[in-house]
């Protein structure tokens, strides 16, 4: 992002941020109630600034590579700016687990594993999440889609979505497990639900209920 806007009222434990989108925790988190796991009080994450990108997330889905027979994630979105000036997008996507296992986007992929899907579930125009980097204009016009990649690891029954870097909003505390600041960034996040063993040979659409879509600081 260009400009960066400070939060400066936050002085919440970063530990429990970034565990705040387990099971329920998301939505109590942005609603201000007090964490299950420290039992801080969460103040409500403030309003996007001046500078925020609007992000349109699309679906998540369960892909299988015809050529490997591999399993992937991917999860579909667009990226637009109406800040009346040029914005860069640096985006990070990770995917939390029902049993806790942590998916970075892109991590473990094979490239050409990788392309076949983005091929097979975006457009033409879609990009991965190292193409859609850069500066982006001002205007709808400019919009971009975007395609995220995970390899299929861990519990999906519950899922976390957590993606960064539309909003320039950020604060600096202290990790209590090392006394040093760190960094949190305002981050949105969407849980996510498959019942059941997903049929292999048909991609199979994740659930979510909108109403506890969450914005936090992680």
């Amino acid at each position: 992002m260009l400009a960066f806007s400070r939060l400066s009222s936050l002085a919440v434990p970063v530990l429990a941020l970034a565990v705040a989108g387990a099971g329920t925790q998301s939505a109590a988190l942005a609603a201000g109630a007090p964490s299950q796991a420290s039992g801080t009080l969460i103040p409500k994450v403030k309003p996007a600034t001046a500078n925020d990108l609007d992000f349109r997330p699309g679906t998540l889905r369960l892909v299988t590579d015809a050529d490997s027979g591999a399993r992937f994630w991917v999860f579909t979105y667009t990226i637009a700016n109406k800040t009346g000036k040029t914005q860069r997008f640096s985006p990070r996507f990770e995917l939390l687990m029902g049993d806790g296992t942590i998916l970075e986007a892109g991590r473990d992929v094979p490239v050409e594993a990788g392309r076949r899907v983005l091929r097979s579930v975006g457009s033409d125009q879609a990009l991965d999440q190292f193409q859609i980097m850069g500066e982006i204009l001002d205007g709808e016009a400019n919009a971009r889609e975007g395609v995220v990649v995970w390899p299929a690891k861990g519990d999906s029954k519950e899922m976390t979505l957590f993606v960064a870097g539309m909003s320039s909003a950020f604060d600096r505390v202290k990790d209590p497990a090392t006394g040093k600041d760190t960094t949190i960034r305002r981050s949105w996040s969407r849980q996510y639900s498959v019942p059941g063993a997903p049929d292999p040979r048909v991609a199979s659409e994740a659930s979510f209920d909108p109403i506890k879509d969450a914005w936090l600081m992680r």
